[in-house]
């Protein structure tokens, strides 16, 4: 996330380049240069379609949900997300709702200092609050 006062680099301006608002510099302490080497020659190799094709399908989730509009989830589920990820801060609302739209909900984790790549960032933890809430569940 951005510091207060800062541009979010998830957007760009018009003339402006997606890549000149991300910081430059040392990585965080989860990411090598070995971790981003592999990324990198794998988006080389297979390009960013598939992960693009995720968004551009994002219209047609909603015409197929629409009929299950306002339906709770009713099985167990599990929240974990990073309090300094974006997503947790555009759909807050949508989180602020769990108590009804997750009616199966049994737990709940927002960590904080963390981002969207919690399993990376925080791997001992995500583990321990998986196989926790993963024992409490019966077969």
């Amino acid at each position: 996330m951005p510091a207060q006062g800062e541009p979010d680099p998830h957007f760009r301006t018009r003339s402006g380049r997606l890549r000149d608002r991300f910081p430059a510099g040392i990585l965080p302490a989860w990411l090598t240069e070995e971790d981003l080497d592999v990324y990198v020659g794998e988006f080389e190799r297979t390009g960013l379609t598939g992960a693009l094709n995720r968004y551009r399908n994002m219209d047609r989730d909603w015409e197929d949900l629409a009929p299950h509009r306002g339906a709770a989830i009713t099985q167990p589920s599990l929240f974990i997300g990073g309090a300094l990820d974006s997503s947790t801060t555009w759909m807050s609302d949508a989180i602020d709702a769990f108590p009804t739209t997750l009616s199966g909900l049994t737990s709940s984790h927002l960590l904080e200092g963390a981002g969207h790549w919690i399993q990376q960032e925080r791997p001992e933890e995500i583990n321990q609050l998986l196989t926790s809430w993963l024992n409490t569940l019966t077969a």
